[in-house]
């Protein structure tokens, strides 16, 4: 018999690897079915006015065209979705405002792609222009304390102690304004939506969509459907960092074609429209200034932040959320506001809030260690949180200062020279840099069955996305683990409304909460094995406590002698049983007594040219607390390419509008910048974390979103290290830099 090995934590290869590698992996855009029509979106050119006419005459008479819908003529909404996070208030074509560029004013449906995209080039549209609000500059002088649905995401101002009079009182006071600019999604997979309707009644979509039960009520009121006439299956996700956690225009739009060609619709947008009509994180303007104490222990802090909004809905980014429970402030106030611009809606982007709060609070800590004569890890160390400050709530697990410690161990920390512009190598100004990182750890409920069968194997069904952090490979292991079989036996099914219902893949929950519905079910099916075996005057288990059994190998044994026992195969078959399935309810409560979050640390090396001043970042450590790591191989590369991600944020990532039309000057991989190979150095990322169980049952936190979370501001400081020059804008490009001199 082979040597039994844990599979939670190993690092195992993903199931689904091979599929991707080969090409047998389907995604949303490789489905079809037959008689299925392809829809194309028409687009506004402008930002802001009111539809005068759309001429639709030549687009209808070419080749293939079987309809083109606008606000005039499309078929009614039934409803208008209500859910707390994901959709919009306002429904796609829903009259003739025009309220940004790339505003979806008309859909065409034709026999083929082609025929689609060259019809949609006919359609002509007349506008009644208005001059837009085109820039957060513009629209500051207006800028309001949000309302509305999107205050789910958090309150936008918060007090506590006095802390205007404790900065005027402080012995050492830093300032600053910090900015970070509009960065975009870009996922590899533009979203594509195929519609079926079944019956007049029943809908099936195949969409990209991380949060497939999250998406299902927004359709059931837009078509004014039940809940179960409505499914969604979304086998693989090319890309997902949250644009694909909201509902967007062409999801709704394929339905509605379909129902009006009476064909099944595909749906599929194109690079531009990922930009224009998917979501972005916004540009903030931040502002913090913190009054500590000689020795470098903060007393006072203010953290005032704005950001641009659409004329949609207000959304706030959650900037100031980090800084309310990363350090022990007595004196503390936080303000958010948004200002109306004439742009599309932004959306969750991979730490929405944390990064841009992060990068604007861990700079400001810097420049304190600066001011202080301080090393900046000394200084964090000295404002650790024991407790989180916001509500004095016991952390479930808190290894921060161990982040720290191997951190600084494993970069070399302490041969770093504190003086800025110190350290060289040729015509290169070398610089280091480090930052702390927080999260909150969010919960929901989640559901899953586990299916173990006679011949030892086991399939897992639970209704959650892979949008490729390895989530089918970890579930898989998770479930191995409590059925004591080895992960090779055990097969997934995922992805569609008609499994059980788990959590959103988004928001950094599917490893704690999902993970924890199969912890679950695995845990029931194998009891359900027990008490059959125990129970069983035939089992050499007979008359054994369900605590006194194990499992290993397919096999059930007496934990105090390995000699007795049995396999799955045998106790199932002598007692007639094909399967035995096992349920897992995860039902997290909506208040925890303890605070939940993850941790983390930065470290890096960046290399500047004396004449060039352009940023490379060569080296970066990163150590994380994020509970029980489920497998060591995907969370490795789940780090690694969470601190890409932010690199490309930190150093070259930029939207920009254009200050006269509103309209994006570069929605497009052409201009808009992201990291290849050569941008990146060596990064590597290490984990401090054991099971929290007083977070979930299995003990797993999220990893997704934390790995990003300080990226940015550790490689501002790591330039104030190089250059003396402090820099707080995002991207740290070369005119950043030039502008800082």
């Amino acid at each position: 018999m082979a040597t039994w090995e844990e599979p939670l934590g190993a690092a195992l290869d993903r199931v689904e690897g091979r599929d991707k590698v080969t090409g047998r992996a389907v995604y949303s855009g490789d489905v079809t079915v037959p008689g299925m029509a392809h829809a194309v979106m028409v687009t506004s050119t402008e930002s802001a006015g009111r539809i005068r006419r759309i001429d639709t005459r030549a687009a209808l008479a070419a080749d293939g065209v079987l309809a083109v819908l606008t606000h005039n003529d499309r078929p009614a909404w039934k409803g208008t979705p209500d859910i707390p996070y994901g959709a919009e208030p306002r429904m796609p074509l829903a009259d003739g405002r025009v309220l940004h560029a790339g505003q979806p004013l008309a859909l065409v449906v034709a026999e083929s792609l082609e025929q689609a995209r060259r019809a949609a080039a006919l359609v002509r549209v007349h506008y009644r222009t208005q001059k837009p609000v085109p820039t957060l500059d513009d629209a500051l002088p207006d800028a309001y304390t949000p309302t509305g649905p999107y205050l789910v995401l958090g309150d936008p101002d918060s007090l506590r102690g006095e802390p205007e009079r404790e900065l005027a009182d402080a012995q050492v006071k830093v300032a600053g304004e910090y900015r970070t600019s509009t960065i975009s999604h870009t996922p590899m997979e533009p979203s594509s939506t195929l519609a079926v309707w079944e019956k007049p009644d029943r809908l099936t979509l195949y969409d990209s969509s991380q949060g497939v039960f999250r998406h299902r009520p927004a359709l059931a009121a837009a078509f004014g459907l039940p809940l179960d006439r409505v499914r969604l299956v979304s086998s693989y996700i090319g890309g997902g960092f949250g644009n694909k956690s909201f509902v967007w225009a062409h999801t709704y739009l394929a339905p509605l074609a379909a129902r009006a060609v009476r064909r099944p619709v595909r749906l599929t947008i194109d690079r531009k429209q990922v930009f224009t009509g998917t979501g972005h994180m916004p540009e903030t303007r931040q502002t913090i200034r913190i009054g500590a104490d000689r020795d470098g222990r903060v007393r006072a802090l203010t953290h005032d932040s704005v950001n641009p909004t659409s004329f949609v809905v207000d959304r706030h980014e959650t900037t100031t959320a980090c800084t309310r429970v990363m350090y022990p402030v007595p004196h503390l106030r936080t303000t958010t506001r948004v200002a109306k611009v004439n742009t599309s809606t932004s959306g969750a982007m991979r730490t929405p809030g944390d990064s841009p709060g992060m990068f604007a609070l861990e700079s400001a800590m810097d420049e304190l260690a600066h001011a202080t004569r301080l090393d900046p890890v000394e200084l964090r160390r000295r404002n650790y949180a024991e407790v989180r400050p916001s509500d004095g709530k016991p952390w479930a697990g808190n290894r921060l200062l161990e982040c720290y410690d191997l951190g600084a161990r494993v970069f070399g920390w302490g041969r770093r020279d504190p003086r800025p512009r110190s350290m060289r190598d040729g015509d290169d100004l070398v610089g280091w840099g480090m930052a702390s990182a927080i999260r909150v750890e969010h919960r929901a409920r989640a559901r899953a069955v586990v299916e173990l069968r006679r011949d030892g194997t086991a399939e897992v069904r639970a209704g959650t996305v892979e949008i490729g952090g390895g989530t089918l490979t970890t579930l898989v292991q998770v479930a191995a683990s409590g059925l004591g079989i080895g992960p090779d036996r055990v097969s997934i099914r995922a992805g569609d409304t008609d499994l059980p219902e788990t959590a959103p893949t988004f928001g950094s929950r599917t490893s704690g909460s999902t993970g924890s519905a199969v912890h679950l079910a695995a845990a029931d099916a194998r009891r359900t094995a027990v008490r059959l075996a125990v129970g069983d005057p035939r089992s050499p288990l007979h008359g054994l406590a369900e605590d006194d059994v194990d499992a290993e190998s397919g096999r059930l044994f007496h934990r105090d002698d390995r000699g007795r026992g049995e396999t799955y195969e045998a106790l199932m078959s002598r007692h007639g049983k094909r399967t035995l399935r096992g349920e897992g309810d995860y039902n997290p409560a909506a208040d925890s007594p303890r605070a939940l979050s993850t941790f983390g640390a930065h470290f890096t090396e960046v290399r500047i040219d004396r004449d060039l001043p352009r940023v490379r970042v060569t080296r970066h450590v990163a150590v994380f607390d994020c509970g029980l790591v489920l497998n060591a191989k995907t969370a490795r590369n789940q780090a690694q390419g969470g601190i890409i991600y932010a690199l490309g944020a930190a150093l070259m990532e930029k939207l920009t509008l254009d200050p006269v039309s509103g309209r994006m000057v570069n929605p497009a991989l052409t201009d808009y910048h992201v990291p290849v190979h050569a941008d990146i150095g060596h990064v590597d990322a290490r984990f401090v974390g054991q099971a929290e169980t007083d977070v979930n049952p299995l003990g797993a936190k999220g990893l997704g979103e934390i790995c990003a979370v300080g990226v940015a501001p550790a490689v501002a400081n790591a330039v104030f290290h190089a250059t003396g020059h402090r820099v707080r804008t995002l991207p740290l490009t070369p005119d950043t830099l030039l502008a800082a001199r």
